[in-house]
């Protein structure tokens, strides 16, 4: 313990003598400097009213959403945007993106090479495996979610704070403001004594296995405005998978398919077989290519009125 004791004291002496020995050279001033400020941070919420912390505004972006992609281009950061996902077509300026996967599997060591400021992701549509490995790696993620095509706007001045590009968005969000303005209203949440029930719908995003649109998908809004009502309206989930039993029992009067011509036409026929279903029963089922809305971009809302002819001449 002694010697513990005169180490400790010999090492105080020394340190006292070189600090006395650099006051006389100068290299500590009468009083020290302070420390330098640690480098500010670039705090903003997402979507979801979680943080995302940047050195900065974004100055390069992957994008993996279609739907983002396309929000991102609205909000004025389409040139920041250095890679994106399989089927981001929209804006035709996002077609010349390096593709980088899709919301399941991503190719990770391209990912690090491209040192992306932050991801973009879709809410609830994206791999929550490729979060995880994203927050590994530290690198921030940003989360949209629309839900409703009123949701729009907001999520493009987020992502013009994001960008730093807030001018543009906040802009390009106005004119979306005055197109959601023009829509056919929501119809109210209880149908009103006498008035014709909303026509039930069967959005069918994909065959094996049944994909569809739950209420946070814009389709599930824009088929309510034009008189219809996506028959899986009540789960909460933007695209659930759901089964043929489900669909039997809720009994659609309308089908429509996300498909192009030649798709459409072998998915009829698997309907074919089952008449019992009054969409089937009344050949109610319908080829649906536009994929303005699928998508949940801001072309989304100009989309609607064409979906509204086209249940408008849905026999009842």
């Amino acid at each position: 313990m002694k010697n513990h004791a005169r180490r400790r004291s010999c090492y105080a002496v020394r340190a006292l003598i070189v600090f006395f020995s650099l006051m006389s050279t100068g290299f500590v001033g009468a009083s020290a400097a302070p420390a330098a400020a640690p480098s500010a941070k670039f705090v903003l919420v997402d979507d979801t009213g979680a943080q995302v912390t940047l050195a900065g505004p974004a100055r390069r972006i992957v994008s993996l959403s279609a739907g983002a992609t396309e929000l991102l281009f609205e909000a004025g950061a389409g040139d920041r945007i250095v890679a994106t996902v399989t089927g981001a077509d929209e804006p035709v300026a996002a077609r010349r993106i390096e593709r980088i996967g899709d919301a399941n599997a991503i190719v990770y060591p391209r990912l690090q090479t491209l040192k992306p400021d932050v991801v973009v992701v879709w809410d609830d549509l994206i791999a929550e495996g490729i979060v995880v490995s994203l927050v590994k790696l530290r690198i921030p993620v940003y989360r949209v979610s629309v839900r409703g095509l009123a949701d729009l706007p907001g999520t493009v001045r987020r992502l013009g704070a994001l960008a730093g590009t807030g001018t543009i968005a906040d802009t390009a969000a106005r004119a979306l403001e005055v197109k959601v303005a023009a829509l056919p209203p929501k119809p109210a949440a209880k149908v009103a004594a006498g008035a014709r029930p909303p026509l039930r719908a069967f959005f069918m995003k994909w065959a094996e296995p049944l994909y569809t649109v739950g209420s946070r998908h814009v389709m599930s809004d824009a088929l309510a405005r034009c008189g219809a009502r996506s028959i899986f309206d009540d789960i909460d989930f933007p695209m659930p998978i759901v089964e043929f039993e489900q669909i039997r029992k809720r009994d659609p009067e309308v089908i429509l398919m996300a498909a192009p011509p030649v798709t459409a036409r072998d998915w009829r026929e698997r309907w074919a077989g089952f008449p019992d279903v009054d969409a089937v029963a009344k050949r109610q089922m319908l080829a649906y290519t536009d994929l303005r809305l699928d998508r949940m971009g801001p072309t989304a809302l100009d989309a609607v009125a064409d979906l509204c002819k086209l249940i408008a001449g849905v026999p009842r």
